[in-house]
């Protein structure tokens, strides 16, 4: 007997300014009440906003400025953070070392999804200026 593939949805996403586009497919979707969007309250998190949902980096593509993303990373350089360098939108973050977190997971800024009710969503505090 075949198994139902679990839910999912594919956001399309961009920078402010267009430059970089691109789609996101998260299983479950943002509407599922077991989805979680994460809000981190150390210091580049609370600056650049954002409220973030772990993704494979293989249900992030890319259609248009993925070459042009500019990468900034800081005190002990475990995460890098990727913005727009025409806007300056912060997409997502990535770790850079696999003794942190998982590499191949990017921490998606869904204040970057299209038409996103944020009122809808179910935010969690997460304590990052303690790690």
């Amino acid at each position: 007997m075949p198994t139902t593939p679990p839910p999912s949805h594919t956001y399309p996403a961009s920078c402010h300014c267009g430059d970089v586009q691109y789609t996101v497919t998260l299983s479950p979707p943002l509407v599922d009440p077991t989805r979680e969007v994460f809000e981190c309250n150390c210091s580049i998190c609370t600056r650049n906003g954002y409220l973030l949902v772990y993704a494979k980096h293989e249900t992030v593509v890319f259609t248009a400025g993925e070459e042009s993303l500019q990468r900034y990373t800081f005190a002990k350089e475990r995460v890098a953070h990727f913005f727009c360098p025409r806007c300056g939108s912060s997409l997502f973050a990535q770790s850079c070392d696999p003794s942190f977190k998982p590499m191949d997971i990017k921490a998606v800024n869904v204040r970057q999804f299209h038409d996103l009710d944020l009122t809808r969503l179910r935010i969690r505090g997460v304590d990052g200026r303690s790690v």
